[in-house]
């Protein structure tokens, strides 16, 4: 049988391989997988696995970096295959041109995986396999997509020992247990709307596994993560089915004493709902604010409700005693630096215990991203490869106030975390920016993460220094 390497620059789980490298499991395929960026232990790593393939997780942003540890490879091993699939090759395919990139893997990806490594397996010179994109002598060769997988209970059983000998990533307090594909929502500055174009025709969009299989899957995760203090139940949003959801959260609470987070909607939560998180054993939900201004939400985000529901919602969190956070965004175009404040005053007024804050950034194709084109504040020619690596650090829109946003930005959870200090804001807001203020970020986003998460200090600053790309 095959062999393929997975390989990823960034010590964090991609929950998409659990599944993957569960289907090649099923066939008999053989994996492995390295979180590595040093091309000595990537190298030592090829030559004693052996692969047929090497294959990498790609995202937006980080995928420079891939084409980079891409071509070492190729440098080094002259007849190394490189695949791509994720995010990235799914919505740009063209990044197949790229000469160190042989296939691309677009959309779901576990049994064109395991097709893949059966047509190297035999032999193949050609790969007539839904949702590989390959290339020969140059020449691209697109196959059609596949129908979306469903039942998703049909998938085979995903493998959770996968990061098992990273300690970093093994050491996770927080791990995720995905139990649904798609979303319903459009925001315009999200990547679902073209996801939904791919596939349009292709079956389903949005699909839900079965209470039993989730909850075979908690069982599986915990087992694999020993630090484990709550378990990400993943979705891109909760609430639309009541019904599936009480029944499997009541299944959930029969059978874990373990605690669960789960990321809602505000305009989803109601008592109901509120009452059944606090019953079930939630502890902690996440929702997006996105922005306090209800122009900039109605008008730019297409995520219409109001603040008076963000507020509801939030009351009944605190009635029940329900630990939340929340998901900000500063800097859209348009956004003036009065309507940036009012996403901060929203949070102030309803005291999120863990305040979360990123810069926008821009995706091509997406519906904002098309508008900040239109409009000037990113330049025509915007591509995926001017996206940059980390939403902390920096605004890449012209016209607007780039002190103010990055500044905003520096202080936004020290703010809302501390409120007696927030007179001292307009102030700082008029210095520029600076190291001093990146480090009192940097310190305070580390110690939301470490509360939120239940990491101790040491195991967070491991996974810092392990990511400091992302932080610089």
């Amino acid at each position: 049988m095959a062999r393929i390497l997975f390989l990823q620059p960034q010590q964090f789980a991609y929950a998409g391989l659990y599944y993957i490298c569960g289907t090649l499991k099923s066939v008999g395929h053989q994996y492995s997988v390295l979180a590595a960026n040093r091309p000595e232990t990537i190298s030592k790593h090829i030559r004693e696995f052996a692969p047929d393939i090497i294959g990498f997780p790609c995202l937006t942003g980080m995928h420079r970096e891939i084409l980079a540890i891409a071509s070492s490879i190729k440098e080094e091993f002259p007849g190394a295959r490189i695949l791509l699939g994720g995010i990235h090759p799914t919505l740009f395919p063209d990044i197949l041109r790229n000469p160190n990139v042989d296939f691309i893997c677009r959309g779901e990806g576990e049994w064109p995986t395991a097709e893949l490594l059966n047509a190297l397996d035999a032999g193949l010179s050609s790969f007539d396999i839904p949702n590989i994109s390959w290339k020969k002598n140059g020449e691209i060769f697109h196959n059609e997509m596949r129908p979306l997988l469903d039942p998703l209970d049909s998938l085979p059983f995903p493998d959770y020992s996968i990061y098992r000998d990273i300690p970093v990533i093994a050491a996770d307090t927080y791990p995720t247990v995905f139990m649904t594909r798609g979303c319903p929502f459009s925001c315009t500055y999200c990547h679902n709307s073209n996801q939904r174009k791919i596939y349009k025709g292709k079956g389903k969009y949005v699909r839900s596994f079965s209470p039993e299989r989730i909850l075979d899957e908690v069982e599986a995760v915990i087992s694999q993560y020993p630090n484990t203090t709550a378990v990400f139940l993943g979705a891109d949003t909760l609430g639309t089915d009541l019904g599936w959801l009480t029944d499997l959260l009541t299944r959930y609470r029969a059978r874990f004493d373990m605690p669960y987070n789960c990321l809602i909607r505000p305009e989803h939560i109601n008592e109901e709902l509120a009452r059944l998180l606090k019953e079930t054993n939630c502890h902690m939900i996440a929702f997006g604010i996105e922005s306090g201004s209800e122009r900039i939400r109605r008008d730019l985000l297409r995520r219409g409700y109001p603040n008076k529901q963000i507020m509801q919602a939030a009351g009944l969190l605190k009635k029940y005693g329900i630990r939340f956070r929340t998901y900000n965004i500063i800097g859209f175009p348009t956004e003036t630096p009065a309507e940036m404040m009012e996403t901060l005053r929203l949070n102030l007024e309803i005291k999120p215990d863990f305040p979360w804050c990123s810069i926008y950034t821009p995706y091509p194709e997406t519906k904002l991203s098309e508008y900040s084109v239109a409009h000037g504040y990113l330049d025509k020619n915007f591509t995926y490869d001017d996206v940059p690596l980390s939403f902390f650090n920096d605004t890449v829109l012209k016209n607007v106030d780039r002190n103010f946003i990055v500044n905003l930005h520096s202080f936004f959870q020290t703010m809302v975390l501390f409120p007696s200090l927030t007179p001292l804001l307009k102030y700082l807001l008029r210095i520029p920016p600076n190291r001093v203020f990146r480090f009192l970020f940097k310190a305070v986003y580390s110690y939301v993460c470490i509360r939120s998460e239940n990491r101790t200090v040491v195991s967070f600053l491991k996974l810092a220094l392990a990511n400091r790309k992302f932080f610089k």
